[in-house]
């Protein structure tokens, strides 16, 4: 048996009304002054995409009672011991996330451009003496050229977004262009009693955008921002990943 891990939060342990993974009892493991709420789980037993749902709703259900720190999916931990000694050996970055997360609930903005790259290219004049070699070089040159321009528009939109929210640049992690048709991937970190108001004021802003649909969600727990390391998300240290998962 091993503890899948669903979130940290602070000690002394709080009164959670939520059941673990399928319902299953949900377990707190103390130390350092934090803890780590798990659901006990026998290895041998697949982890299934429905789980990935389930969890949120036990990080959510905790989330709801305290400040806590949303561990990824499918981390598990061999026993308590192994849990503890992530609290205990990071206790202090852990700490800190957490007054960091504290009163605080994530937004995340998306926002998709209207028409595909390849629509939006300029198309060089075609020289009927060219031959393919300057053909090619020609085209390429402009499909660079656009796309240079929506990585500079997408910034353009991160700094507007980021104004409309009224928030501090530390509070927002983003990525620009990362697919053809995302040109910006948005979390804000919004005190929890302000977000409705923030995911208004984000929806009445991007209803005004030409060049981009804008989709808001949440608010939800704060995954994005409970990373201690650079890999994102809570690392758990001795922790393992389930066999089986992620899926293949």
């Amino acid at each position: 048996m091993r503890l899948i891990a669903h979130a940290i939060t602070p000690a002394p342990r709080p009164r959670v009304a939520v059941r673990g993974l399928r319902g299953r009892p949900l377990e707190w493991l103390e130390s350092a002054g934090l803890g780590i709420w798990s659901t006990r789980w026998d290895t041998a037993e697949p982890l299934a995409r429905e789980d990935v749902l389930d969890h949120h709703r036990v990080i959510e259900g905790i989330c709801a009672a305290t400040p806590c720190l949303p561990v990824r999916f499918g981390t598990a931990f061999a026993d308590a011991a192994a849990a503890r000694a992530t609290l205990d050996r990071r206790s202090d970055a852990l700490r800190d996330a957490l007054a960091r997360v504290s009163g605080r609930s994530e937004i995340a903005v998306t926002l998709l451009w209207r028409e595909p790259s390849g629509d939006s290219a300029p198309r060089p004049p075609v020289d009927d003496a060219a031959g393919p070699g300057r053909r090619f070089l020609e085209e390429r040159q402009a499909r660079w050229s656009a796309s240079d321009a929506r990585r500079r528009r997408a910034a353009e939109l991160v700094e507007r977004l980021v104004a409309t929210l009224a928030v501090e640049p530390a509070l927002v992690r983003h990525e620009i262009c990362s697919s053809e048709r995302v040109a910006v991937s948005l979390a804000v970190l919004s005190p929890t009693d302000q977000a409705p108001d923030q995911i208004a004021s984000l929806r009445r802003f991007l209803a005004g955008l030409s060049d981009v649909t804008g989709v808001v969600n949440g608010p939800w727990p704060p995954y994005t921002f409970a990373g201690i390391d650079e890999s994102g998300g809570v690392s758990a240290g001795s922790a393992t990943r389930l066999p089986g998962w992620p899926p293949a």
